[in-house]
């Protein structure tokens, strides 16, 4: 018999030493890998037939489980194309894709469990599915439909206990998710061209579980303090527990936090029945917890987490045991005014900066990829993600609670799910039954922070977000929830606080604080999402999907990779940069430009909201965090995980102590992200010419407090300026320590808006500031040297670079290579990038990434500077330079 591969947890004298883990059941079986996949039109095999085990499905594609149509056939190498390269994607056009695909599964049971209620839980299933089971349908598409569904089957009757057992899924992919009307799955507005399965397939887990008579499951743990002292937690604890029986069930259910707390409760179930239990802290006095580990976000202290372990038990025999981890933390919000949100954790204001999630195009996920992308989130200083409808898995909100990474996730734009004014009895039960699945499923993780029951509007049907909060107030969501992600007041839940007001495309850095009209995207409220549009890629990343005979910013190529609808192409940043910064003979000058142009202007938004931050921005998410598929808008990091522009430009504006320049006010200022004041501190400003020559410098003391941000002094009228020049800042502690260093190119033509002609996504410029002159920066040359500290995991190398010449080293890029002329190992984090060096100037840049990524190279530091001289830069082995701005 073939060798069938399934999770089962240990017993729990072993497994409650498995604390690293974030959840685990008794027994649990996840089925995972050895599905077989097929088309039934290709297939036309009675389902009765194929859900018996001795149907041949040996010609069938081999797939695990998530998968999705077409990322099965990706996997399978179907198609003898990347379909990411130029406009591949188009080709991939089948008819069988609209018709039904089965998905087949055959498992067995250990011994351990014969004789216990047997439970299919179907997480995902996209769209729609009749459910077969050892030749026995067991459920059929009206019941099984809608991808954030948990659906539940007891399948007790129809198990075999001592031999093997098939499971077979005849699924139908979703239609129309992105019309308004059509199924409620998952949406990508205009992000991205549709794949042509539409997600359709398996996008969570497939478990079966077992219970002795009597299950408990999703647990809740909610904190209370007595704010603002943190002292003692209120814990109480919720959970359902079922009678899988068809007769009544007495049953004890005990509970545990950290292996010293204890506390039980009895329950009385009729047939068949599911209820909610409650442990207070008024009714079990232990769960009053002094001196508890409290679970913070990253930058206010340490994500700590708790275990709580739940079991089951039907007179002395366990019918089941879980635990999970959970944080103790308390999530709250407040109104300052009808326009603005304050988010609080623990009793401590936030603000809240961070970048909107996506998912892989094809919904392919890996632990591996979620945890390098969300230490880039948390190395670019973020401290929440937005996922908009596109839920994940648990290991993507495990993660988050380990690094201390706020979450707010909610239903989706732009489809289905934004008119339940044409949603039909069908759709509304897929609606409302998705809700409760998700909070039955989020509740308990530690880094949500906020719920939102629409995204670009509150719901339409007022109804249906009356039933919403109903869910959501009777499973006890713990966290703060919101009608909308914009501005709209809800007929139901009245002002949501944030807003959605754009911009979504190119806007200079003076945007953000000049929106004196409260209209538009400036640096008030909360902006739930919001971008400067474009974040052009490397050229090393370019060239892996657009072919170079196509690497052109209007061929067709191009514009298919950037996003839809009015942002079909990036012809309003192109001609930013043509105007501020000069036209480009060759792509690659026009690469090099653009990443100048990306890293001010995210810098600026994120700095803006950081230095208004509680008077009245509360809170911004960069739109978004990066790419369904490799392309050219709204991004961090590109979908290769190759950090440039816009990613440091990111991850200097949210130093969590950071010295800065407004745009606006002319003024140097510090922002502060700790939740500890500081005094002693030093600000300088040093102005240099394009030629290198000091105009101005001036150091002032400054001290600033927990959480704020403040202006230390302002820079003068200069004269003889050159047309363009730069702002050199630096921030040092009371012991001297450097803790920030930002520089900034400035010029004496001001940028002008017309906020007349503002739209939805943008506000034109009737001016363009000048940035020409840096073309003509005087050549300088680097020296460059660095060590290596090998771990068995990863590597770290210390990179030293000083600046040998008279004139500023502009944008200094360093990459790190898998050996001379190989590719740049990714993903990597590297301290600081995209620099610039005063004359004279040395910086120590640490650079550090997994030695697999490496795939045991040597590895070699390529660095360039818009006005390197290369023949007289000078670097020890392993080591070179390159042209910055090159011109053909």
């Amino acid at each position: 018999m073939k060798k069938l591969i399934f999770t089962l947890i240990l017993p729990l004298c072993f497994f409650l030493q498995a604390f690293s883990q974030a959840r685990q059941e008794n027994f649990q079986l996840i089925l995972k890998d050895d599905w077989k996949m097929q088309s039934a039109v290709t297939d036309v095999s009675p389902a009765d037939k194929i859900s018996k085990e001795n149907f041949d499905a040996q010609s069938w594609y081999k797939v695990s489980v998530p998968t999705t149509l077409i990322a099965g056939l990706l996997a399978n190498k179907v198609y003898d194309f990347d379909p990411f390269m130029g406009r591949n994607l188009k080709k991939i056009k089948d008819v069988k894709l609209d018709k039904p695909w089965w998905f087949r599964r055959e498992f067995t049971l250990p011994a351990s469990e014969n004789g216990k209620n047997v439970v299919l839980r179907l997480h995902g299933i996209n769209y729609k599915a009749s459910v077969w089971l050892n030749g026995v349908k067991i459920a059929d598409s009206t019941t099984v439909k809608g991808p954030f569904r948990i659906i539940q089957l007891d399948v007790t009757s129809h198990i075999n206990y001592t031999g093997n057992n098939v499971l077979a899924l005849e699924i139908v992919r979703p239609f129309n998710p992105n019309k308004a009307k059509g199924d409620l799955a998952i949406d990508y507005a205009d992000w991205i061209p549709y794949p042509a399965d539409y997600n359709g397939g398996i996008v969570n887990n497939v478990e079966i579980k077992t219970y002795d008579k009597v299950g408990v499951q999703y647990p809740l743990v909610t904190t209370r303090f007595d704010l603002p002292s943190l002292s003692v937690a209120h814990l109480s604890v919720d959970a359902q527990v079922t009678n899988y029986t068809s007769t009544t069930q007495d049953a004890v259910i005990k509970g545990k936090i950290n292996d010293n707390i204890a506390f039980e409760q009895k329950v009385h179930l009729l047939p068949k029945e599911s209820k909610n239990i409650t442990f207070t802290p008024e009714s079990f006095k232990q769960l009053n917890i002094t001196n508890p580990s409290i679970w913070w976000p990253w930058q206010y202290g340490k994500p700590e987490l708790n275990r709580i372990e739940l079991t089951a038990l039907v007179g002395s025999k366990v019918s089941n045991t879980l635990w999970e981890k959970f944080g103790i933390r308390q999530m709250d919000s407040k109104l300052i005014d009808n326009e603005s949100r304050e988010f609080i954790v623990n009793g401590k204001p936030i603000l809240i900066r961070g970048a909107a999630w996506s998912p892989d195009i094809f919904q392919r996920r890996s632990p591996e990829r979620q945890e390098q992308e969300v230490k880039l989130v948390r190395d670019m200083n973020m401290n929440i993600i937005r996922s908009e409808g596109k839920m994940e898995d648990d290991n993507f909100y495990d993660l988050c609670d380990q690094y201390g990474m706020l979450v707010m996730t909610g239903w989706m734009c732009c489809g289905v799910w934004q008119h339940p004014e044409h949603w039909d009895a069908a759709e509304r039960k897929v609606a409302i039954a998705s809700d409760s699945s998700v909070m039955y499923w989020l509740r308990n993780k530690a880094s949500l922070l906020v719920w939102l029951n629409g995204s670009d509007m509150p719901p339409t049907d007022t109804s249906v977000e009356s039933d919403y909060l109903k869910i959501e107030k009777a499973l006890k969501w713990p966290n703060p929830i919101l009608s909308t992600a914009n501005e709209t007041k809800s007929k139901v839940s009245g002002y949501s606080g944030v807003k959605m007001a754009g911009p979504y495309e190119w806007v200079p850095p003076i945007y953000w604080e000049t929106d004196d009209t409260h209209k538009f995207g400036g640096t008030w409220s909360f902006a739930t999402e919001i971008s400067p549009g474009p974040s052009i890629p490397p050229y090393e990343s370019l060239i892996k999907f657009i072919p170079k005979d196509s690497l052109s910013t209007t061929s067709p190529a191009w514009l298919y990779h950037c996003g839809t609808g009015s942002f079909g192409s990036t012809k309003v940043f192109d001609k930013a940069l043509t105007e501020r910064y000069g036209q480009s003979g060759t792509i690659k000058n026009y690469i090099a430009k653009a990443q100048a142009q990306n890293y001010e202007a995210h810098r600026a938004m994120m700095e803006a909201y950081g230095l208004k931050k509680y008077h009245t921005a509360t809170g911004v998410v960069q739109w978004m965090l990066a790419n369904p598929w490799p392309g050219m808008i709204w991004h961090t990091y590109d979908y290769y995980l190759y950090p440039a522009g816009t990613y440091f430009g990111m991850k200097k504006s949210m130093e969590p102590l950071h010295v800065m320049y407004s745009y606006k006010s002319n003024e140097v200022a510090i922002t502060n992200s700790y939740l500890k004041k500081f005094t002693g501190l030093q600000v300088k400003a040093t102005v240099y010419n394009i030629d290198g020559a000091v105009k101005y410098s001036k150091t002032a003391p400054a001290e600033i407090e927990a959480d704020a941000s403040k202006a230390v002094f302002a820079l003068p009228a200069i004269t003889g300026l050159s047309p363009a020049y730069f702002v050199r800042l630096q921030l040092t502690d009371s012991k001297g320590m450097v803790q920030s260093i930002n520089w900034y190119w400035l010029s004496q033509k001001a940028e002008v808006l017309n906020w007349k002609k503002s739209t939805w996504y943008t506000t034109p410029e009737s001016v363009y500031t000048d940035y020409t002159a840096l073309q003509q920066i005087p050549k300088t040359a680097l020296k460059l040297s660095h060590t290596e500290a090998a771990g068995s995991d990863s590597t770290t190398h210390m990179v030293t670079l000083t600046n040998t010449g008279k004139s500023v080293a502009f944008f200094v890029h360093l990459r790190a290579l898998k050996g001379k002329d190989g590719d740049d190992i990714l993903p990597v984090i590297f301290s600081d990038n995209y620099i610039s060096l005063a004359p004279g100037e040395t910086r120590l840049i640490k650079c550090t990434y997994s030695n697999k990524d490496a795939a045991g190279s040597i590895p070699y530091f390529l660095t360039s500077a818009w006005n390197l001289d290369t023949a007289k830069s000078t670097a020890e082995q392993q080591a070179g330079f390159e042209d910055g701005l090159p011109v053909d």
